[in-house]
């Protein structure tokens, strides 16, 4: 698994992840890079899944775990990228029902709070 941080609109941070999500080192990833774009003041955050491949259930978990994270703080994860299998596993798990997701990145960011520039 690789991720890269963005910024890419005031307040909003993009984490774009490729490879799998798995139980295991994947998911700690994930929640360490979290925790430092929460502990640096960001509260609105993007999953960019486009390059995810693969999805088990540590993985949902620790996506769920983010959005909860994120709104106790008064913020939110929304996903974006998300295709062929995680697609599926999001759907099947009705995850897709709890998330706002968008096809990408960019307009995943669109109407955040933080976002408007001030």
């Amino acid at each position: 698994m690789e991720f890269i941080k963005k910024q890419i609109q005031p307040g909003v941070v993009v984490l774009h992840m490729t490879g799998s999500i798995r139980i295991g080192p994947n998911c700690q990833q994930i929640e360490l890079a979290l925790d430092e774009i929460v502990q640096k003041g960001n509260i609105w955050v993007v999953y960019d899944l486009s390059g995810v491949t693969y999805i088990d259930s540590a993985g949902i978990g620790t996506v769920v775990r983010g959005l909860i994270k994120l709104k106790k703080l008064g913020g939110t994860l929304r996903l974006a990228g998300v295709k062929g299998m995680v697609g599926g596993v999001l759907k099947l798990t009705q995850i897709d029902r709890t998330f706002e997701i968008f096809a990408t990145a960019e307009e995943a960011a669109q109407g955040l709070p933080l976002a408007a520039k001030t």
